[in-house]
């Protein structure tokens, strides 16, 4: 895999580099201290399979460079790097509404971040990311890029909660998904996407503008769920319900290396509500949500996954296919027409 690096950070344009050496099958193709270089570089080279890129730069930033690559260049994968700010929040998922794959946490670059320091941040988040999107890469260059086969995945009975997880490429999968709703959402939604703090909030703010259907926000601690409403979990906080239907916030250990986790939300549905639930489980890296989906179907429950052609990283709905191999499962527009059905019955 070639991969450029786009920052104006030279601390950071070493770290990564160091990072990506340290893996044979990773190669740096060039790297860039701002968006010119790197469109000016790709607009020349077309074997480049993957670009870092930094969010603030001098001469083009990253919403531009991201804007100009997409107009020649639809295949290559993005992954920016973001503050962990408001504004680096409303800045990613302005990048990944505009086409950037996924993206990274940083701090801020300053002369007090050491290259060790870099490296470790690198290593843990960056990395694993880089390496998903290669193994998802190889798929679909032995499957010859195949399109999903087309499923009639149909409801069961009409769900009284519905449950969706996701994680990496989940804002994307959830914008598409909401976008193409067609009539009002008769019951509350609980979702767990694994984002950041600050991030979470923009989340629901950029899908609410997506549909007319369904209302988007951000969990409240204590609130009671209500039907046609979406209840994110926020960043770094993992969400239950209890038997009144309130929503309940902690910060307990993580699960699956993640909080908010899925599968504690799942958990708490499975010891506290006693109704028909429907659980979704969209792209993802890792397995969060799989130990509770046998729990969830010895309840009145029915699933789906997003298949593997459609899925940026299979991780967590290729966990649940392991478990209960005749699930559901279909792209996003079949995942679509399922809950259009789910709302009319």
């Amino acid at each position: 895999m070639n991969v450029i690096v786009v920052d104006d950070s030279v601390v950071f344009r070493m770290a990564i580099t160091e990072a990506l050496k340290a893996d044979s099958s990773l190669e740096v193709a060039s790297t860039a201290s701002n968006g010119q270089i790197a469109v000016d570089y790709l607009q020349k080279h077309s074997d480049v399979d993957m670009m870092i890129l930094d969010m603030e730069m001098p001469v083009m930033d990253g919403l531009t460079t991201i804007k100009k690559v997409r107009e020649f260049n639809k295949t290559i994968k993005i992954i920016v790097f973001s503050s962990l700010t408001q504004n680096g929040a409303e800045l990613t998922l302005k990048a990944l509404d505009l086409g950037a794959n996924d993206f990274v946490t940083k701090q801020e670059a300053s002369s007090a971040i050491s290259l060790e320091e870099s490296s470790k941040m690198i290593e843990s988040a960056l990395i694993p990311k880089i390496k998903a999107f290669k193994t998802r890469m190889e798929k679909d260059e032995e499957t010859q890029k195949q399109k999903s086969p087309t499923s009639q995945i149909k409801p069961s009975f009409k769900p009284d909660f519905i449950l969706i997880a996701s994680s990496t490429g989940g804002p994307d999968a959830l914008s598409q998904l909401f976008s193409s709703l067609e009539s009002s959402c008769p019951v509350p939604i609980l979702l767990v996407q694994h984002m950041p703090p600050i991030f979470t909030t923009k989340l629901a703010e950029m899908l609410d503008k997506k549909t007319n259907f369904l209302k988007i926000k951000e969990a409240e601690n204590g609130e009671l769920i209500r039907p046609g409403t979406c209840y994110i979990a926020p960043g770094d906080y993992h969400m239950t319900v209890d038997r009144t239907h309130k929503l309940k916030l902690n910060q307990d250990e993580k699960v699956s290396y993640v909080r908010p986790s899925a599968t504690v939300m799942f958990d708490s549905v499975v010891k506290n509500i006693n109704a028909k639930i429907l659980t979704i489980v969209l792209t993802g890296m890792g397995d969060d949500g799989a130990a509770s989906i046998k729990s969830l179907l010895q309840k009145d429950s029915d699933l789906v996954i997003q298949d593997e052609p459609s899925s940026i990283v299979w991780g967590m709905p290729g966990s649940v296919k392991n478990l209960v191999p005749n699930v559901k499962q279909g792209n996003l527009e079949e995942i679509a027409r399922y809950l259009n059905k789910v709302f009319t019955m």
